[in-house]
């Protein structure tokens, strides 16, 4: 009969990672709602890249807010299950990764879940360690406790139905959830019309919106700013119908009006809860302010002309920035030692020559003081104004006020003139 223990963790998913493959002694992984790049098939079953699956946990708990301590008591991140298999049924690998898939969609499908095989008990009898990050990507709710009954006899039922001892008295939970499908809740979403137009190097309108919405979720603080960067690049946000079971944003062209798409249509982190979620708990992009208003001239001047490839590009290279959270070119590089879901070789190459060319990153580290003195500075889309009306007023400002020196020396003639 296979057993589960359960253990509840309060950090980041980093540790658990490092813990669960350090030494090379991971047999294999397996994900459910993480994308995962995959290098091949074994066993019938996917074989996938290294990949730092802890910050994909991690950045959606910022993102929903979920990291912040409730009642006074930490936040419980992810929960580790571990699932051994009765010894005496001599399970190979490649079924015991059936069954904890199987186990993990049944149990915990709307959540991000890395599940990690070992043998290194005194038996060498193979095992999973499932982790489950707490969010529930349906709602974005922290996961509750789940029955500890309940999981335990799915497993069971699983294990029978697949010719692994269990044990038999042990009924269907009522209660426990059924697999809703294979279909990944994924962050980012391509429908299949829109990548067969990608592939033969024609316009989507769909991929035009998905690059614009990008740029501004990554240099937007808050809903203001957020509506203000889409509208300097033509794109209107509007809520969904009352009547829509999900609350969620819809995006249009100011231009065209007819050609709008939802946010979760194209993934989880463009729909307006995972949004609100993001502003709300403070997670922003992180780029240096510097660069977020160098992006925002851009994107700008970019939309004026018409020029939507380069849209694209910027939104290609800030994308990657985000997913590696880098500030400088350096970081950029090292990162392929090592790449996150979704990203290959060619796309940080073509991140790194783009944001070398704008000079949008610096090659180093920036000092602290120097990051300081930026991160004061006001944002050109403060208010809604796009960057040239910022720099027309400030230009009129600057005409219209005379200098500190000036007002000084104004003040000392005026008493020369009293006396």
């Amino acid at each position: 009969m296979p057993y589960v223990k359960c253990i509840s963790g309060h950090t980041s998913a980093r540790f658990i990672q490092r813990y669960l493959e350090k030494d090379d002694r991971a047999l294999a992984n397996d994900f459910v709602n993480i994308d995962v790049p995959v290098k091949g098939v074994r066993a019938g079953l996917e074989d996938f890249e290294p990949f730092d699956w802890w910050r994909e946990m991690d950045q959606t708990r910022r993102d929903f807010g979920n990291d912040i301590p409730w009642n006074g008591q930490r936040a419980r991140t992810w929960k580790h299950y571990i699932l051994s298999p009765n010894p005496d049924d001599g399970i190979e690998l490649g079924k015991l990764r059936r069954l904890a898939i199987a186990w993990a969609q049944e149990n915990f499908n709307d959540y991000e879940v890395a599940i990690v095989y070992h043998d290194d008990n005194a038996n060498g009898i193979p095992h999973a360690h499932v982790v489950v990050n707490n969010t529930d990507l349906a709602t974005g709710r922290r996961l509750q406790e789940p029955d500890p009954r309940a999981v335990k006899r799915s497993v069971q039922r699983l294990a029978r139905d697949m010719g692994l001892s269990c044990f038999e008295d042990a009924p269907h939970p009522e209660g426990a959830k059924r697999a809703r499908g294979t279909a990944s809740k994924q962050r980012v979403h391509v429908g299949r019309a829109e990548k067969e137009l990608e592939d033969r190097g024609e316009y989507s309108w769909v991929g035009d919106i998905r690059a614009r919405v990008s740029i501004a979720r990554m240099i937007a603080r808050n809903e203001d700013e957020f509506r203000s960067v889409l509208k300097a690049m033509g794109l209107d946000v509007k809520n969904n119908s009352a009547r829509a079971s999900r609350r969620d944003w819809i995006y249009s062209f100011d231009d065209r009006p007819t050609l709008r798409v939802s946010g979760e249509k194209m993934g989880l982190s463009f729909g307006k809860e995972h949004l609100s979620h993001r502003f709300a708990s403070g997670s922003m992009g992180r780029l240096a302010d510097a660069t977020e208003r160098e992006v925002f001239r851009i994107a700008s001047e970019a939309y004026e002309v018409g020029d939507i490839a380069e849209l694209r590009k910027l939104s290609d290279a800030v994308s990657v920035c985000e997913a590696i959270g880098a500030q400088s070119v350096d970081r950029l590089i090292a990162a392929e030692r090592r790449l996150p879901r979704g990203l290959d070789s060619a796309k940080l190459a073509a991140a790194v020559e783009y944001m070398t060319e704008k000079e949008l990153l610096p090659t180093g580290r920036m000092p602290a003081m120097q990051e300081s003195r930026r991160n004061t500075r006001q944002k050109p889309w403060e208010k809604g104004q796009p960057n040239w009306m910022k720099s027309r007023e400030a230009n009129g400002r600057r005409q219209e006020q005379p200098s500190q020196r000036q007002q000084s020396s104004n003040r000392d003639r005026g008493n020369r003139d009293a006396r």
